[in-house]
């Protein structure tokens, strides 16, 4: 899957300057390239938090270290900010990702350093004789449904 954004780096950040500048409203820029206003809003927060170099394809994620985690999480749960406020403070690049690590943060979860990635468990290695017993036991259940219906 290709990380190229649909719209060039540089007309973003042309509409982004022209909407600060107070020479384009937000729906007119969002009409104008025919993505949502939500979009331009968050080109806009990156771009002032990370200036027009922030609105660059980026060739892969930004990670974010444990204690800047922690420290954002614990500041929007203190009411330091909302998650605007707090994405700006830390260079978050989207408050959906911080909403992520609340919800980890709030569930008991464990904030990691980095998160991601194609990691997955290893498959639980079978005969074929399990494999077997497992089909028969799923074209079982098939039937007894069928019977249901």
């Amino acid at each position: 899957m290709s990380r190229k954004s649909k719209i060039d780096p540089i007309v973003k950040v042309k509409i982004v300057e022209q909407y600060l500048d107070g020479e384009i409203g937000l729906s007119q820029a969002s009409k104008k390239l025919g993505v949502a206003s939500q979009s331009i809003r968050k080109w806009i927060s990156i771009y002032q938090c990370n200036g027009p170099a922030g609105l660059l394809n980026q060739p892969k994620n930004k990670s974010y270290s444990k204690t800047l985690k922690i420290s954002a999480v614990n500041d929007y749960l203190n009411g330091a900010g909302s998650l605007d406020d707090i994405c700006s403070k830390y260079g978050i690049r989207s408050h959906t990702q911080l909403l992520k690590w609340i919800k980890v943060y709030n569930s008991g979860g464990i904030l990691k350093t980095s998160t991601g990635g194609a990691c997955m468990k290893k498959a639980k290695s079978t005969t074929l004789d399990e494999r077997l017993k497992i089909v028969m036991e799923c074209l079982q259940m098939i039937r007894i449904m069928e019977q249901w219906l």
